[in-house]
């Protein structure tokens, strides 16, 4: 029986909603940074592909926290590291240097990534092993949420003068600390997984079909979500596209990540009653019809397309990685490190569909995402294709 499962799951959600913020932060500021220090769309893509590379960094060390310090303390360790991060980006802008900025980034990834693999596995283990998607996609919502207000809130700094960004990224340290306080101060069920070597584990989990498959369906998943969550902003931007202000397409894209908010709630309470690889392939679908109308119309209504996709995303991480993870829990740590180091797709995808903007136009670049849709769709029947734990 877990101890004080509802206030580990409540500072556990505030976890989720703090690293909701910074995600989605970095994919906001891209237009931002590219303005500022005057980047190619190539470029400015260097701010995802230092965040999402910080994961094959910091992974494998925070499993090893896990198993030698438990999970509280490994989760201790990346609110430290996130916060810290913060400080670097506001005094890079300060000092007007690009190059400090994605040493910042890289910090606060480094520190995204230990919480997702720490935080994700926690939230699977305060419950039955049949309630965990839904577990996991409550929180997930609550990750959601702070990813649709932090656009708003980013939106508001550009357009007033009452904070400045790098005032913002003070603020996000802010919080980080109060977090860390909040956990060190409050005892909750605290897990340590059994000693393993995390290289062992990953060769003795190449046999799963399940675990191949949940890593790249992540991998997939978490690049089109980026990318859309990133070059959607321009789109609604563009004179020959949306044609709204940047202020305004900023504050729109709080409605992306707010689809997803909505989806991710919904399902958490209804997931006892839903057929989740049915769900995960219809979504699949609609997010590649609606990324073919915004190629197709190419004016408001595809941008409002793009934003709907945030919707059809919901349910996608959850289902994998709790599908990923189901009666393999004695490599839960080394799993969660895997998953979220697949998350690299975040910077790989959108540095592809930069390299196309630059050749081919905005427009034509969500042939990337309609791509990766399809993928997903495929990997949906293969991630079910058993009922069981399964091996090939």
């Amino acid at each position: 029986m877990v101890q004080n499962p509802r206030r580990a799951f409540i500072l556990l959600s505030a976890v989720f909603f703090y690293w909701g913020v910074l995600t989605a932060i970095n994919s906001a500021t891209i237009p931002f940074f590219r303005q500022v220090f005057s980047l190619s769309w190539r470029d400015s893509m260097l701010v995802n592909v230092a965040f999402y590379l910080a994961p094959f960094v910091i992974c494998l060390p925070c499993s090893g926290w896990m198993v030698r310090l438990g999970y509280r303390s490994a989760l201790l360790l990346a609110l430290i590291l996130a916060a810290s991060g913060s400080v670097v980006i506001a005094v890079s802008l300060w000092l007007v240097s690009f190059a400090g900025c994605l040493v910042g980034i890289f910090i606060v990834a480094m520190g995204v990534a230990a919480m997702q693999v720490v935080a994700n596995p926690y939230v699977n283990r305060l419950g039955e092993a049949q309630s965990a998607a839904g577990r996991l996609s409550l929180a997930s919502s609550i990750n959601s949420l702070g990813a649709a207000l932090a656009p708003v809130v980013l939106a508001v700094v550009l357009a007033g003068s009452v904070i400045s960004v790098p005032g913002m990224y003070l603020g996000l340290m802010l919080v980080g600390g109060i977090l860390l306080v909040a956990l060190y101060r409050f005892s909750i069920a605290d897990f340590r997984d059994a000693h393993e070597n995390i290289f062992s584990a990953i060769r003795a989990l190449r046999r799963y079909a399940q675990f191949r498959t949940g890593v790249s369906g992540i991998l997939v998943y978490v690049g089109v979500e980026v990318s859309i969550g990133t070059t959607a902003l321009s789109y609604l931007h563009d004179p020959s596209l949306g044609g709204f202000s940047l202020a305004q397409a900023t504050s729109f894209i709080a409605l992306y990540w707010g689809g997803a908010l909505a989806g991710r709630f919904l399902y958490g309470l209804l997931a006892h009653c839903c057929r989740p690889q049915l769900l995960f392939c219809l979504c699949s679908s609609g997010a590649v019809l609606l990324t073919v109308a915004a190629i197709v119309f190419a004016n408001r209504f595809g941008g409002y397309c793009l934003l709907a996709t945030g919707l059809m995303n919901s349910v996608m991480y959850p289902i994998i990685f709790s599908r990923t993870l189901f009666g393999l829990d004695r490599y839960a740590a080394s799993i969660s490190a895997c998953l979220i180091m697949a998350g690299i797709g975040g910077g790989v995808l959108p540095f592809i569909q930069g390299m196309v903007i630059d050749a081919i136009g905005l427009r034509l670049s969500f042939w990337v995402p309609v791509i990766g849709y399809l993928f997903l769709l495929l990997n949906g029947f293969k991630l079910y294709a058993r009922t069981e734990v399964f091996c090939e």
